[in-house]
């Protein structure tokens, strides 16, 4: 009797061991975001150079990433050595973890811009504070042809605005009345995330878990609309003091950028990315039902910012009249969930990008 027991014991632990073995190499259920950064004194945090890790989110979406040697999300920089060069910064909208490398925007825009490479220097959770200082630190070494900056205005302007932590503290920034720039170094304090208990590290137990989460959800696609997402306050008006001095904010750092590129006469050019409510017709009615007791103006941040760009004489395209008319033809431009470019979405702005680009030059 207790051999017999024994025998099923031991059965029993090598077929758990065995199915975790094959769920974790062939199908992983783990999430490895947060393992691809580490802290950083100047910027706040970067990409771990030379990471590799599986990014797995609701929707589908199920791959590997990896990053360079210098620390992004993109080939060794030492094998690009085309005639023109084109740096691109920016959050996770550059970074496009969610879809494969070989669909990132600035992977296609390189294949379609002839003797041109194109540099990926996105950063997950970046605002322009941290990209003006990358933007300074690699500049003068790689002499881009051109600088392109990309706003996304879901929450780029708190990014800039608030002492925020996101996996780890971010720089901030402040002006004084004549309109000089100081930014304050990352605090060194911060809260690390709790550690989850020891059986989330199996892949078995996490398949298991998502099963039951997914017959206990309800049957549907929708996105749900959280309290007071961004577009609440960044799309209405009147503005609040507060959101009046995001926009001011985000205004003096476009100026900022601007006026660095010019020390080292590289063009800059800013590209607005909407957010997915913004752009969704369905999700920006939800929006407007939610509080009905204030305007909304789906393109206010797009306006305000593309005036200004005017009013100084700075390169700005919005993507958004491109992104909706593509969305409104039935083609997802963003993953309902995980709420970034999808590869049609990256297929789009790419596109987009590059036909700006040539024109310019024309």
């Amino acid at each position: 009797m207790r051999t017999n027991f024994l025998l099923l014991l031991i059965s029993t632990v090598c077929t758990l061991v065995l199915c975790e073995l094959g769920v974790r190499f062939f199908m992983p259920q783990i999430n490895e975001h947060d393992l691809m950064f580490q802290v950083d004194k100047d910027l706040g945090w970067t990409f771990i150079p030379n990471k590799r890790g599986n990014i797995i989110y609701e929707g589908g979406i199920r791959h590997t990433i990896q990053t360079n040697t210098e620390g992004y999300r993109d080939v060794p920089f030492d094998s690009k050595n085309e005639n023109v060069k084109i740096m691109v910064l920016g959050d996770s909208f550059v970074s496009n973890i969610s879809v494969n490398s070989e669909t990132v925007f600035t992977r296609l825009m390189e294949e379609q811009l002839e003797t041109t490479s194109v540099y990926n220097f996105g950063v997950n959770g970046y605002g322009q504070v941290q990209e003006l200082l990358v933007l300074k630190k690699w500049a003068p070494q790689l002499k881009p042809d051109i600088a392109l900056v990309l706003i996304y205005l879901r929450n780029d302007f708190t990014d800039n605005t608030y002492k925020t932590q996101w996996l780890y503290p971010r720089p901030s920034v402040a002006f004084n009345t004549e309109g000089g720039l100081q930014i304050s170094p990352p605090s060194q304090n911060y809260k690390k995330k709790q550690a989850l208990p020891y059986y989330y590290k199996s892949h078995i137990f996490r398949l298991l878990k998502q099963s039951v989460a997914n017959i206990k959800q309800k049957t549907t696609k929708d996105f749900s609309l959280e309290d007071l997402p961004p577009e609440h306050y960044i799309c209405r008006t009147p503005f609040s003091k507060e959101t009046a001095l995001m926009y001011e904010t985000m205004k003096r750092l476009v100026l900022e950028i601007n006026a660095y590129g010019k020390t080292l006469d590289i063009p800059v050019v800013f590209a607005l990315a909407p957010s997915l409510v913004q752009v969704n017709d369905e999700l920006w009615l939800k929006l407007q039902e939610a509080d009905k007791s204030v305007s909304l103006q789906r393109d206010l941040p797009n306006r305000e910012l593309l005036d200004f760009a005017k009013t100084h004489a700075i390169e700005m395209i919005d993507l958004m009249p491109s992104l909706r008319h593509t969305q409104n033809k039935g083609i997802s431009m963003y993953n309902i969930k995980e709420q970034h470019w999808t590869a049609e979405g990256n297929v789009l702005v790419a596109k987009v990008l590059c036909e700006y680009l040539e024109n310019r030059t024309k």
